[in-house]
């Protein structure tokens, strides 16, 4: 199985750099996302349908429709997925860095079991993550999920400890064998 790991396209929040929240799709985010389903309808076609998974948040949800009906062969419509929502983020939520506890902002940074926004801490939602990808691996069929970048870095970080080492881009497709 492959997994064809693709990142939602830019929002407002990546725009700003702020944690958390449920924005649309900005116009580069829908333009980068319609660029994306160009290049994936550019390689090998494939003789059945792609099925699609996405997270629940709004930009996935958005860049999941936009694909689901450009891709070819058709997807079909993309099923949301609760688990791959992306990390709680909770007091934090809408916030920029420059409003946080620089404290507080430090221990997130560097304890992936703290949890000073009060929501979810990195090392429980790597493992929830892992999880689900986990549970994947055993099917044949190649699986498109479309995915906050948040969830997009760890599911190709492997464990928390390597998360803020990778490196993710708005309405990017990531290939996982």
């Amino acid at each position: 199985m492959t997994l064809h790991l693709i990142t939602a396209g830019r929002s407002g929040p990546n725009k700003a750099l702020r944690f958390g929240g449920d924005p649309s799709l900005d116009d580069a985010g829908r333009t980068s996302v319609l660029a994306l389903a160009n290049r994936l309808n550019a390689g090998p076609a494939d003789a059945d349908t792609r099925p699609m998974l996405v997270g629940p948040d709004l930009a996935s949800r958005q860049t999941a429709g936009f694909l689901a009906l450009a891709l070819l062969p058709p997807s079909g419509p993309p099923t949301v997925d609760e688990r791959l929502a992306t990390l709680d983020v909770g007091s934090w939520s809408g916030c920029a860095p420059e409003e946080i506890d620089p404290s507080a902002l430090g221990a997130f940074f560097t304890d992936p079991w703290s949890v000073p926004h009060g929501g979810e801490s990195l090392a429980a939602f790597v493992a929830r993550v892992l999880a689900w990808r986990d549970e994947r691996t055993s099917s044949d069929a190649d699986l498109f999920v479309v995915v906050a970048m948040p969830v997009a870095q760890a599911l190709l970080a492997g464990d928390p400890a390597g998360y803020f080492a990778v490196d993710v881009a708005p309405a990017h497709h990531y290939p996982v064998p």
